[in-house]
């Protein structure tokens, strides 16, 4: 069956044929200058995605590091280079997810990061920054980490309703939490 594209409030989503729906591209993701999509897109077509290539293809340094407990990640500059340090002792997807949203930061914030000399996060990606740029972040984060046209082929995978196993190995296979995948994937 073909997807067919419905619109949700200001979430455009896909019907599949298992009546599942994937969030499409967050309007974060489809206001990126078009090189940027570009380049991203060249990553987005496997998962799971590979987010420290995207971070050197972007001229971004990541280091897993000992942070504060309760930051989960931060993003500055250090030496003239922007840096992102990932707490090393959180789980490996909350890892993936807070490098994908600091690299959110990095494209969207930018010079918002400059210009405050860096931002933390801590464990609820919380830098301290008005909710909006938050919720930006967290949306492009997702289309970094779950892409929403690999998931949508992934599922196509699977018949049936979408079980708490069906979801536990969509999340496994795309190397996030349960609660990220049941986020991307929206029920009919």
């Amino acid at each position: 069956m073909q997807d067919e594209k419905v619109m949700k409030g200001n979430t455009q989503l896909v019907a599949s044929s298992n009546a599942w729906e994937v969030k499409q591209p967050s309007r974060e993701y489809r206001n990126l200058p078009p090189e940027t999509r570009k380049a991203l897109d060249e990553y987005l077509s496997e998962h799971p995605v590979k987010l420290g290539a995207i971070a050197k293809r972007l001229g971004v340094k990541v280091l897993l590091s000992t942070l504060p407990r309760g930051t989960s990640g931060q993003i500055g500059q250090e030496d003239g280079e922007f840096v992102i340090r990932i707490n090393r002792h959180e789980a490996k997807y909350r890892q993936r997810f807070t490098l994908a949203h600091e690299l959110a930061h990095f494209l969207l914030h930018k010079e918002r990061i400059i210009a405050d000399g860096g931002w933390s996060e801590n464990v609820l990606l919380r830098s301290g920054q008005p909710e909006n740029i938050e919720y930006e972040a967290n949306r492009l984060a997702s289309d970094l980490v779950i892409p929403s046209a690999e998931l949508t082929a992934a599922a196509e995978e699977y018949s049936g309703p979408a079980t708490s196993e069906v979801i536990e190995d969509l999340a496994r296979r795309f190397g996030v939490s349960t609660t990220a995948m049941e986020i991307k994937l929206q029920m009919t």
